[in-house]
């Protein structure tokens, strides 16, 4: 089993277990957990778009509308919940999606895609340092074993033909809190950090801190090295039981339809969204907001277009290959299917 197997089995294993503590944030009148008729189970980490919809009364009024209920639970734990069959739909990194069928034991498929890989690796300005190379034999602190870390990996190999991977290879890859990355950057404990970029809104504020790879996200990365302009990959898409999909189109229509209304309301409201839920950002000061607030404006990581087109299917796909050729995928794994629609974006 190569690295993305082992380090998810774990995932999920751990994952399974703490199902029971996972937050429920359904409302009162969200109908039953059987998934039948007009419920859609759904699990998904906290999302401020997600709050957003829902306290404006935005997700109550279309499900008036339409007669359907999204039951919502909010938990980091979605592939537990999902592997025991409790949700519909759960949200994962698009690359991810083959090794937790593997691990689930569930036939998915994607319907929908949401926020592109943001993560950057982060170190000291006062650190030479301009990429991965420059850091070999370097400790280095990564929010996951998995995901993002697992990219990174493979533009590392394509580019420098180091081996960046948990476990082993040209590093020592630390995994730790999201929370507490940049200050161990900061402090020097380790010399870079594979970041979420809002988790380090202070270090980068001040200029302590800096982006390496001139300041080029994952996204940014992909659409260099593997599809040029393609918005991808994906840290998020929405990920449904192939067969609750296929036998209940109208509901995850209705998904989409609640998603695209999200994303139009963060395209025209993102400032004051980051404002109101500064917690979703990591961020509680007033000038590390509006920090977050510009970096957005420049390095915004939600999609306009839930749906997707076939032509965005392929483009996303070709990571897979990108993984396969740098050793972080398995050649016979199989391949995520997709499910595009006809007025879905090709971005």
């Amino acid at each position: 089993m190569n690295g993305l197997g082992r380090r998810l089995t774990a995932a999920v294993i751990a994952a399974s277990t703490a199902v029971a503590m996972s937050g429920c944030v359904s409302r009162p009148d969200s109908g039953g957990a059987s998934g039948d008729g007009g419920t859609i189970r759904f699990t998904f980490a906290p999302d401020p778009v997600w709050d957003y919809i829902t306290d404006q009364g935005i997700l109550a009024e279309m499900e008036q509308e339409s007669g359907i209920k999204i039951e919502a639970s909010s938990t980091w734990d979605e592939f537990g919940v999902f592997a025991g069959g409790h949700a519909d739909i759960v949200s994962s990194a698009s690359y991810e999606v083959p090794v937790i069928e593997e691990e689930t034991g569930r036939d998915t498929i994607i319907i929908g895609k949401y926020n592109m890989d943001r993560s950057v690796i982060i170190a000291r300005a006062d650190n030479p340092a301009n990429t991965l190379a420059d850091l070999k034999g370097q400790d280095i602190s990564a929010f996951t074993a998995v995901s993002a870390t697992l990219v990174w990996g493979a533009y590392a190999k394509k580019l420098h033909d180091v081996d960046f991977r948990s476990g082993g290879g040209d590093y020592n890859i630390v995994v730790s809190d999201p929370q507490q990355q940049a200050e161990l950057v900061e402090k020097g404990e380790v010399a870079a950090c594979v970041c979420l970029p809002e988790f380090a809104a202070p270090g980068l504020r001040s200029g302590e801190l800096k982006v390496l790879y001139d300041g080029k996200a994952s996204s940014d990365m992909y659409s260099e090295l593997v599809v040029e302009g393609h918005q991808g990959p994906m840290i998020n898409v929405f990920l449904a039981g192939s067969e609750w999909a296929e036998e209940n189109p109208e509901q995850v229509e209705f998904f989409l339809d609640v998603w695209q209304r999200g994303l139009s309301e963060w395209e025209a409201n993102k400032a004051t969204i980051i404002e109101t839920y500064p917690q979703h950002f990591a961020v509680e000061a007033p000038e590390d907001i509006a920090f977050v607030q510009n970096y957005v404006d420049d390095h915004d990581w939600f999609v306009r277009d839930i749906r997707f087109d076939q032509a965005w299917a392929d483009n996303e796909s070709k990571v897979f290959p990108l993984l396969q050729e740098t050793g972080f995928m398995d050649q016979d794994q199989a391949l995520p299917k997709f499910r595009p629609s006809e007025q879905g974006g090709a971005s």
